[in-house]
């Protein structure tokens, strides 16, 4: 799936989110790939959990239940410059509303939130004032700034690795639910894809955990550095083995967290 200049929208008069999921809805609709009736599902997802990412950025779906009004696979972007309220003191400048008709929303997820992950994507889009320049900061078609400085390797004290039980993957409200875990804790803690071979990113940030596109079954590694490392791990477990608030999945046997030295992933990738 390929996003087109046809795909981007500006919308200088939407401000609550309802208005917004009206808006993306009917130009998904406009463009065959859903009927109208995917509002409810749309609506009913927002009911359950909110889709804001963070970054002034949310990503509005459907429910598996609502997936008999996705007539094919499509997504469609509305950029707002004058800001959406997304409740929750949450402000939306960018609504990228997705139709999928089984799982393909986590390759579409992953593909949009590698690029907008990027800390400079808002002040980018702020400055957006055409299609074109919103499909290229989708791109992930950001210029560094000079004297950018690459962010230094992760060092951990404590890891563990949990497989992913969810059938549909971690999408936004698995997501959701284990970053609400992780961040009672003050350790920092990390999170990699191992059978992606993703980045490292940030457990407490929703938008690169979702940016994980991880699967059913896929094996997701953290580390964990602090005071707290030990607990933080024990209670990441206790979320997985509750179904990240989807299933009642079985316990399952993760690699224990171990006390380590400090060390960084360039360290352990040659040990």
């Amino acid at each position: 799936m390929q996003l087109t200049l046809a795909d981007i929208h500006f919308d200088h008069q939407v401000k609550t989110k309802d208005e917004a999921l009206t808006r993306i809805v009917g130009t998904l609709t406009e463009a065959g790939h859903t009927l109208p009736a995917y509002l409810h599902g749309m609506r009913n997802r927002e009911g359950q959990i909110s889709t804001y990412l963070g970054n002034g950025i949310a990503i509005p779906h459907g429910t598996p239940q609502s997936r008999d009004a996705v007539l094919k696979t499509g997504v469609k972007v509305l950029a707002c410059p004058q800001g959406v309220d997304w409740g929750e003191a949450q402000t939306a400048y960018l609504i990228v509303g997705i139709a999928a008709q089984d799982n393909e929303h986590l390759d579409i997820l992953r593909q949009l939130t590698h690029a907008l992950s990027d800390d400079r994507v808002p002040e980018a889009l702020s400055r957006a004032e055409s299609a074109q320049a919103v499909l290229d900061i989708l791109a992930g078609k950001i210029i560094p700034a000079e004297g950018d400085l690459t962010e230094p390797p992760p060092v951990f004290d404590e890891d563990a690795t949990f497989t992913l039980r969810n059938p549909h993957g971690l999408h936004a409200r698995p997501s959701a639910v284990l970053v609400k875990a992780v961040k009672q804790w003050q350790s920092q803690i990390r999170v990699e894809n191992l059978d992606t071979h993703s980045a490292i990113v940030d457990a407490k940030n929703l938008m690169r955990v979702v940016s994980l596109g991880a699967k059913q079954g896929h094996r997701l590694h953290f580390m964990a550095s602090g005071e707290d490392a030990h607990q933080a791990l024990s209670a990441i477990g206790f979320a997985f083995d509750a179904g990240l608030g989807e299933i009642a999945a079985q316990p399952q046997q993760a690699t224990q967290p171990t006390q380590k030295n400090r060390r960084s992933w360039l360290s352990r990738l040659f040990n």
